[in-house]
This record gives C-alpha cells, sequence and structure tokens, in this order.
C-alpha cells in the first residue's frame, strides 16, 4: 500500500501542468478574440469618421485632405495604423471616382459620395504557448456618405 501512493506521488503536478496549459491557451484566444473585435470595430468607425468629416470640410488640394485623414489616424488606438491603410475617395452620381483637380468647379459639382475605406490592415494575435503565428488581415471596411456641405457655406468656406 505504501508504495503505491509513493509512485504516484508527482502525477498531481503533471496533470496540473497539462491541464493547466490547455487552460491558459483557451483563456488567452479568447482575450485576443475579444482584442480582434475590439480592433475592427475600431477600424469601421475611423472609416465613419474619415467619411463624415471629409463630407462637411472643404475639398482642396491633397496635402488639405491628407491633414485631415492624418489627425483622424492620430485618435485611432491601434498599433502601426498609418496613413496609408485609410483612403477617402470623391464619387460622381455613378459612383466612379472622380480624379484630376477637385476644385475646379466642373469637378465638384459632380461629387454626389463620399467613400473611406480601410486597407491591408494586419494584426498579429498574441497567444502564449501557442506554437503557430496568426496574423489577420482587416476586411475592407467602407463608409459612403452622400455629399453634404463638402465647406461651402453661405457665408464663404468653412474651416476645418
Amino acid at each position: 500500500m505504501l508504495r503505491q501512493s509513493f509512485k504516484q506521488k508527482g502525477s498531481t503536478l503533471v496533470e496540473f501542468t497539462i491541464i493547466a496549459s490547455f487552460f491558459f491557451v483557451l483563456i488567452f484566444s479568447i482575450i485576443e478574440f475579444g482584442r480582434l473585435l475590439f480592433t475592427w470595430h475600431v477600424l469601421n468607425e475611423t472609416t465613419r469618421r474619415a467619411a463624415r468629416l471629409s463630407v462637411v470640410c472643404q475639398v482642396s488640394t491633397s496635402e488639405q485632405v491628407d491633414t485631415k485623414i492624418l489627425a483622424i489616424i492620430n485618435d485611432v488606438p491601434l498599433p502601426n495604423f498609418t496613413s496609408s491603410n485609410l483612403t477617402v475617395e470623391y464619387l460622381d452620381s455613378t459612383g466612379t471616382i472622380i480624379s484630376g483637380d477637385l476644385t475646379d468647379e466642373a469637378n465638384f459639382n459632380e461629387i454626389k459620395y463620399v467613400e473611406s475605406k480601410i486597407n491591408n490592415y494586419q494584426i498579429a494575435l498574441l497567444i502564449p504557448l501557442a506554437t503557430f503565428d496568426i496574423t489577420f488581415t482587416a476586411p475592407e471596411f467602407k463608409t459612403i456618405l452622400p455629399r453634404e456641405s463638402l465647406g461651402v457655406t453661405r457665408t464663404g468656406f468653412s474651416d476645418c
């Protein structure tokens, strides 16, 4: 009888180690999935803000458009999010991208929609004890809003 209890003395420690490692991988996987959903929500909100700002602010040169985008990007709490991940485009009534000088009166009057979208943003999941590396590329989040003032008011131009 004494001999059997002596042989199994460390078995509970081994069992705990095996079960605990699976348990912690499961817990951290659930946390990382929540972080992934948070990231997707932030990306969706970023496209909405960029589209809204572009709809009500004056259409000017590409430097001013970039300044508006950079103001939004500074508020995004995500790692490795840059201006190359956010695109703002002006569309006509058929959904075609308007190219050329947007301050030109003909092109300005053609603008009917503003589209902002997320391009190629990647997030790496951090799961400890996992021997594999998981990197997700975010889907192309897109927000299209109808044209509003585009910065033109009765008294002149608005400055965003």
